[in-house]
């Protein structure tokens, strides 16, 4: 079952800018806020995607945000 509660919203971003990252140990979550979106999305979650992740830089972290930026469907954090 899809339910729409909101109208999409298209944002163009010439650049994948990470403005800060968050590590949320407790949750095993990796977040970062990207500059031009409304909140942060999810770079990393659960056991083993954490575990993989653990070593992140900011590079890594770019890299990841572009790529779940891409997919269909973003997991939004908070």
């Amino acid at each position: 079952m899809q339910i729409t509660v909101q109208q999409a919203q298209t944002i163009n971003l010439d650049t994948v800018v990470v403005e800060f990252v968050r590590d949320i140990f407790t949750e095993q979550k990796i977040v970062a806020k990207i500059k031009g979106l409304p909140r942060p999305v999810v770079l990393w979650s659960g056991a083993t995607e954490y575990a993989a992740a653990s070593a992140w830089n900011n590079e890594t972290a770019t890299a990841r945000a572009t790529e779940v930026l891409s997919l269909s469907s973003i997991d939004w954090a908070f």
